[in-house]
């Protein structure tokens, strides 16, 4: 009887792995064309195609590494020469990546360590104009030299143009204690 059953199951896998699901019969869906009717416009695009060019997404993850290693220098090779930032307080900041690596490298001079503790991201192509962004979503650690450490919730979207980030802003929301 143990052989008899030995064999029904071996039998039942070799079955299962050689034949073909339908993605429909699994749950797993295509994209179907947006019918709906929103009550909204969206004021930028919402023709997206999502997700898009994964070695986009790596390339702002490196740039996010490199900053919380300090190492700075190495994140010009992802910039533009000139690039726009939105922080999260409400300041701009447009004009070369030297300038703007500068002010980075003064920030970090105050900090004993930083770290991010990334809850997803996307990479998405606004087909409308023909854009490519990165969205970040993460837990951010920073640990001054002097002073009490701190944590913080943000959300970044970043715009990625041949190859290279020229625009990026920043949301943040205190952690509640």
């Amino acid at each position: 009887m143990k052989k008899l059953l030995l064999f029904l199951l071996i039998g039942v896998v070799l079955i299962s792995c050689n034949t073909k699901q339908d993605s429909t019969a699994t749950g797993a869906s295509t994209a179907a064309a947006d019918t709906l009717t929103y009550p909204y416009k969206a004021t930028y695009s919402s023709d997206i195609t999502s997700p898009s060019h994964p070695e986009i997404a790596q390339k702002v993850l490196t740039v996010w590494k490199l900053f919380a290693d300090n190492k700075i220098d190495g994140m010009k090779a992802y910039y533009a020469d000139t690039v726009t930032y939105d922080n999260a307080e409400g300041n701009r900041y447009h004009g070369s990546i030297d300038t703007l690596l500068s002010y980075v490298r003064n920030e970090m001079k105050g900090l004993d360590s930083l770290r991010f503790d990334i809850s997803r991201w996307e990479s998405v192509h606004m087909n409308d104009k023909d854009e490519d962004w990165v969205s970040i979503w993460a837990m951010e650690r920073h640990y001054p030299k002097q002073g009490k450490p701190d944590s913080i919730l943000m959300q970044e979207n970043w715009k990625v143009k041949d190859g290279k980030v020229v625009y990026f802003n920043q949301y943040k929301a205190n952690v509640l204690r």
